[in-house]
Order: C-alpha cells, then sequence, then structure tokens
C-alpha cells in the first residue's frame, strides 16, 4: 500500500470515527462490525479495523497541523472572534486495564472517580462557543501547571495579535499572570475571595453596585496595577443565606446530641465554631462574617475592558463547561479503554473534532434563528434513510422524506439536502 493509499483510508476512518461520535456514539470495534453497515457513504465499506486503530496514530501526531489548518477553515467560515479565549480543564477515567503510565495517573477527579487513572484535558474556545484547540496532559498535573502550558502555546501556534485570556479561580498562579504578561497578553481571572486579601478590600468599596444584568452587579478597585472587580448576585445572596441557615440548624442539633467532638473535622460546621476546651458553641461573630460574602465573586483583569464588560466575559467560562459536559454525555468521551499513549490523544483527537463540528452547528443554527438543540436537530437527520430499489431493471439509491426539523441542518449550514435519488446504476 503507497502512502497516497493509506492517507486515503485514514481520511475515511477518520470522517467515520467523527461521524459515529455525532450521532451514535460506539467503539472502534462496533463501529467496524456493525454501525458502518447502517450508514450510506462511498468508501466505507473497504475500511478495515485496524485502519480505525492507525488512524487514531495518525491523529496523534498530526494534531498540532490539523488545529491550525482547522482553525484557518473557522477564520473562512465564520466571523470567528478570538479577542477573548476561555480556557478550563476536565479529567476522564480509564475502564479496564492499566493505560500509558505516562499519561494515566491517580489525581483530582472531576468525574469523582478518584478511584480511577486519568487524564487531564484543556480546552480553548471562543467567545462565540466554537473549541479551537485542545491539550492532553497527565492525570496528575495540577491546573496551573496546564494553564502556564496552554499560553505558550497559544501565542505560539495561533496568528492572534490581541487576546484576552480567561481562566476560573483554581487555574493560575502568580506565574502563570507573569507568563501572560511577558507574552504581550491580558487575561480575567476568578480569584478565591475568602482567601485573598486584596480582593476582600473590595467588600468595604462605599457606593452602589452598577447594574450589569438583574443578576449581576459589580464594583471595582485599582490594586497594585490590576482592576479587581467585585460581583454580585442577588438570587445567589439569597441561596447562600438559606444553605448556611440550614447548616446552623443542623449544626446546633448536632451539638447537642454528639457534642463537639464529631464536628470539628467537618469544614461546613467547623468554620461556625468556637472550641473551648471540651466545649463547643456557635460562634456569632464568624456567622456574620460569613454573611459578607453572601452572593459575591471576585475577578482580577489587566485588561482595558470596563468593569461591565470583564464580569460579562467571565461570566461566559459556562460555554467551556458545557462543551465538557457535551464531550462526556452527547459524544461520549467515556468510557476509554485505550492503551497506547498514540490511541489515547487520538480517542481524544476524534472527540474534539466532534465536538467543533457540532458547535459549529450550533452557532449556525442560531444565525438562522433556530432555538432547537443540536442534538434534537441531529436525531432527526439520523431518521433519513437510504433505500435501494429496482425501478424497470436498474437499482436506484432512494432516500426518504426529511423528518422534524432536519431541514434545518441543511439551511444552518447553506447546502442541499442529499437528491432524493443517490445513485443510479445499471445492473448486469
Amino acid at each position: 500500500m503507497d502512502d497516497s493509499e493509506a492517507a486515503s483510508q485514514y481520511d475515511e476512518a477518520i470522517f467515520a470515527m467523527v461521524l459515529n461520535r455525532l450521532m451514535d456514539p460506539n467503539s472502534k470495534h462496533y463501529i467496524f462490525k456493525q454501525w458502518i453497515d447502517t450508514i450510506y457513504a462511498e468508501g466505507l465499506s473497504d475500511i478495515q479495523l485496524h485502519h480505525y486503530y492507525r488512524a487514531l496514530d495518525f491523529l496523534s501526531e498530526q494534531k498540532e497541523k490539523i488545529e491550525e489548518q482547522l482553525y484557518g477553515h473557522l477564520t473562512d467560515l465564520t466571523s470567528l472572534e478570538v479577542d477573548i479565549v476561555f480556557y478550563d480543564t476536565t479529567s476522564t477515567y480509564f475502564e479496564g486495564e492499566e493505560a500509558d503510565e505516562l499519561l494515566a495517573h491517580y489525581g483530582y477527579s472531576k468525574d469523582h472517580r478518584g478511584d480511577r487513572k486519568q487524564v487531564v484535558i484543556g480546552l480553548l474556545m471562543t467567545k462565540t462557543g466554537i473549541p479551537i484547540g485542545h491539550q492532553v496532559f497527565p492525570g496528575n498535573m495540577h491546573d496551573t501547571k496546564t494553564f502556564g502550558m496552554v499560553v505558550e502555546d497559544l501565542k505560539k501556534r495561533y496568528p492572534i495579535q490581541k487576546v484576552i485570556l480567561v481562566g476560573d479561580r483554581g487555574m493560575v498562579s502568580e506565574a502563570n499572570l507573569d507568563q501572560i504578561r511577558e507574552l504581550g497578553m491580558e487575561y480575567i481571572v476568578g480569584v478565591k475571595l475568602r482567601k485573598s486579601k486584596k480582593a476582600q478590600e473590595l467588600l468595604s468599596i462605599r457606593g452602589p453596585y452598577k447594574k450589569v444584568l438583574p443578576n449581576l452587579k459589580v464594583k471595582s478597585k485599582k490594586i497594585d496595577g490590576e482592576t479587581y472587580v467585585l460581583c454580585y448576585n442577588p438570587d445567589a445572596e439569597e441561596r447562600d443565606r438559606a444553605s448556611r441557615q440550614v447548616v446552623l440548624e443542623n449544626l446546633q442539633s448536632k451539638l447537642d446530641e454528639l457534642g463537639p467532638s464529631g464536628l470539628v473535622k467537618n469544614r461546613a460546621y467547623s468554620k461556625f465554631l468556637t472550641i473551648e476546651k471540651a466545649s463547643a458553641k456557635i460562634d456569632e461573630e464568624k456567622v456574620s462574617n460569613d454573611e459578607k460574602f453572601d452572593g459575591k465573586y471576585a475577578i482580577r483583569t489587566n485588561s482595558s475592558l470596563t468593569d461591565e464588560e470583564a464580569a460579562l466575559a467571565y461570566k461566559e467560562l459556562w460555554r467551556v463547561e458545557q462543551a465538557f459536559r457535551n464531550l462526556k454525555s452527547n459524544l461520549e468521551l467515556r468510557p476509554m479503554y485505550h492503551r497506547v499513549e498514540s490511541r489515547i490523544r487520538g480517542h481524544i483527537m476524534v472527540c474534539f473534532l466532534a465536538l467543533v463540528m457540532e458547535s459549529f452547528l450550533a452557532y449556525k443554527l442560531k444565525e438562522i434563528g433556530c432555538q432547537t438543540s443540536v442534538k434534537d436537530i441531529l436525531h432527526d437527520v439520523s431518521q433519513m434513510k437510504a433505500s435501494k430499489i429496482r425501478v424497470n431493471g436498474e437499482e436506484q439509491i432512494v432516500r426518504t422524506e426529511l423528518q422534524g426539523q432536519a431541514n434545518l441542518a441543511f439551511e444552518a449550514l447553506v447546502t442541499q439536502a442529499p437528491p432524493r435519488v443517490l445513485e443510479k446504476n445499471t445492473c448486469h
């Protein structure tokens, strides 16, 4: 087999795997044995099982080049705005036997599966909700270290002149922020309000909040060349107050029943206690101090954005969180049985490519005013079937009528649905 033939088979195998992730996620073995026979596409019937696995190796080797070309295509197809880029991480664990020891490690599991080895996945996404890159890290790597590596990678690989990186409060360290500034980039990052003395200066700022949204108000202060923004959500304040009241009522009941010995290790309870010798009581001063944080969180930025713009940008981090949910539910990133590093990376790359396609379709559907979810649209598309029939001795392949809102997928992508007669051959 020459290189061009192999490349063609890898292309077809990758196409099949990405399509399968979007429509009916399954293992590579299942794709080869059963699923491929349920779809109509030229060339896929010639793909053997080993082509799927070798295609994963190919994806792992060509990841950076593919992502850079993908970025270029997306820029051509959309008004891809990358002045603000969101970054977050998730983890995914392995099933079965031990995986590659360079990647698979025990670590903080965002799936609450600390009993399984895992990898950490970092995702870069634009403010329009389209992913532009991802990284795979060892399962025991801390978020702050992944952030620093991604910052360098973003500057090196993408032709972006000015960018504001947005990250959650557990994502960055002071060294990360120094690195971003040295690279000429800007940032908006969360602050651990209860642990930051600088951020807590915001709590004593006098004067009214500026209203951004019904559930978002802001105040700010310049501190050491950065802008610290205090964000306040009245709805969250009510929830925090109600939650604390439940804790205090339970705490008093537990104190009466068990005494202090069984409570000091419970963080939800102990932060409200004053312990003296063998006795304990609820400390009203600690309760009052906790009230100051109700409904509030803080961010810091070196950007030229207004307080309102910075707060709104940080609020958009939900897009990455939603993308991770899609990866794990709609696209079924798990279960992951691969053992070899290149196969692990290749599998995650397939899921990433499917996520890009899903996100791009969501973006285009929004452009035409469609409120239906991508999942529901794709379900309707999947109802389109191809059937072989004979007419006057000739074999034809005819598709069924479009079901539900399937037509919206073709309208959003400015293309036509396949013709009713897909192919016409003379039988011999």
